[in-house]
């Protein structure tokens, strides 16, 4: 069954009418009918099934059936990435790293970032189409554009820093997570890397260097890798 998403719905929501879009969707798209169900979500755990009482390209809606709250996920995944010179490759990490699971997304100023500008309307409007192809109900959190800086103050204890230069890291893939680690973060940086200075106040802010594979990686490419990686880690955890 297809999901909507709707921020307003509540428990007591007992009818709702669509906006355009998800309302030409369903007609013109999916060919929906009067009497047929579908499942929307506020993006807070919600999962509300209705029956279509009106189909219109402009303005369907809906009667509420069956609701029910799911539990929130069990822990965080804070994906930290730099804005990538060509916004598509960006968009393309937020897309498949909502479906994956990952739950926190902040969008990194760094130094050497090519791209200083986005728009987060439309990162927003991804996240939640990827959201609903992957039959989610809880809404990724996304932060506004951040300062490097700003993003090492409001991480949380199990912490990483992705980089390619020399010095001491790790594996990812062979760190252990602390077996009560619910909450964790990566930052990924720039297609120039993250500077040395950068690095430093990292490590001096007790984030982990860490090492994502032997060969050098794309920002998009590194982003997928590392939350694909420590999500597997913290669904263990479980």
């Amino acid at each position: 069954m297809e999901l909507f998403y709707n921020p307003t719905l509540t428990e007591a929501t007992k009818s709702i009418q669509l906006d355009v879009q998800e309302s030409g969707h369903l007609a013109k798209v999916l060919r929906k009918k009067e009497g047929d169900l579908i499942c929307l979500t506020n993006g807070k755990g919600l999962e509300w099934k209705g029956k279509l009482t009106l189909v219109n390209p402009r303005a369907c809606e809906v009667l509420c059936e069956h609701v029910k709250t799911h539990n929130k996920p069990k822990f965080k995944l804070h994906l930290a990435v730099a804005p990538t010179k060509n916004i598509q490759r960006l968009e393309w990490v937020l897309e498949k790293a909502t479906e994956i699971g990952v739950t926190h997304f902040t969008p990194m100023l760094c130094e050497h970032a090519e791209r200083k500008v986005i728009k987060p309307e439309r990162l927003e409007k991804i996240i939640i189409t990827a959201m609903k192809q992957s039959q989610q109900f809880y809404l990724p959190h996304l932060n506004p554009l951040t300062s490097f800086e700003e993003v090492l103050v409001s991480d949380p204890k199990t912490k990483f820093i992705a980089h390619c230069k020399a010095g001491s890291k790790v594996l990812l893939d062979a760190v252990q997570l602390p077996k009560d680690c619910v909450e964790t973060s990566i930052l990924i940086g720039p297609e120039g890397d993250f500077s040395k200075e950068e690095i430093q106040m990292a490590l001096d802010k007790d984030f982990q260097a860490v090492q994502l594979s032997k060969n050098r990686l794309r920002t998009e490419t590194a982003a997928l890798m590392a939350a694909h990686s420590l999500l597997i880690k913290l669904n263990k955890q479980l």
